[in-house]
């Protein structure tokens, strides 16, 4: 409890945390976040770990929001899950050069971008020394079908990166969807607008020897972009956690 204690001293917009912590903790199906001890300990390394490196702002809007709703709550969990076990799920040419945590903020401020979000968003450094950033995306479902029903956000995320190492969406374990449902889910998806995710950056589809947005549809459609070991890249960016 000493924890929350120092969250309401240094954040006094987040009124009542433990008591509103508990009430969506009791609220949400149990197979949907931890015990709540485990739940905790990923909130105290939150608090411990990264309180110095995540912008003030960013870190009340998350955990105001974490409190909002149920849905929310489950989502911000999976989060807190992912980022204090972030090295079970990144490349280990990542894991030394992992720095500057940003959460829930816009994937780009070009004036076309859009207003999508990250949910987390790490600095890393490439093989060449060069830095980058890598965008998780944390989701919470109960079934596949529900997911990637506007493509929106994904297109934001691939604008914003040169390579699928650079992108993570990460589902949370035990709710009875499997990381090939989701990966089926995502193609199931890019079939449908494949010109407009091909078209949000070519290059990434280049290096991957997919020439055209009817390629990638045809991939797509055909379940190869799902199977393939050729396009183990775009597949290794979805997960699940443990």
């Amino acid at each position: 409890m000493s924890l929350i204690k120092k969250l309401n001293a240094k954040f006094n917009k987040v009124d009542d945390f433990a008591k509103r912590f508990e009430e969506l903790y009791q609220k949400v199906p149990k197979n949907s976040v931890k015990a709540i001890d485990d739940l905790m300990d990923d909130l105290k390394h939150l608090f411990t770990e990264h309180i110095d490196e995540i912008p003030e702002g960013q870190l009340v809007a998350f955990l105001n929001e974490l409190l909002e709703t149920g849905d929310k709550f489950k989502a911000g969990a999976t989060s807190l899950e992912v980022i204090r076990n972030i090295k079970s799920y990144l490349p280990a040419k990542f894991h030394s050069t992992l720095q500057k945590l940003e959460l829930e903020d816009l994937i780009s401020y070009a004036d076309e971008a859009g207003d999508f979000r990250f949910d987390i968003k790490w600095k890393a450094s490439n093989s060449e020394g060069f830095p980058i950033s890598i965008f998780i995306d944390t989701k919470n479902y109960s079934t596949a079908r529900n997911m990637f029903q506007n493509l929106g956000q994904y297109k934001a995320y691939l604008r914003a990166i040169d390579n699928f190492d650079q992108l993570y969406i990460i589902q949370q374990g035990g709710r009875g969807v499997t990381r090939k449902e989701v990966i089926e889910k995502l193609e199931s998806a890019i079939a449908k607008d494949a010109e407009g995710v091909y078209k949000a950056n070519e290059s990434i589809w280049l290096n991957m020897k997919i020439g055209s947005y009817k390629k990638l549809e045809d991939l797509a459609k055909t379940k190869k972009l799902s199977t393939s070991t050729k396009y183990s890249s775009f597949q290794e960016s979805i997960k699940v956690t443990f």
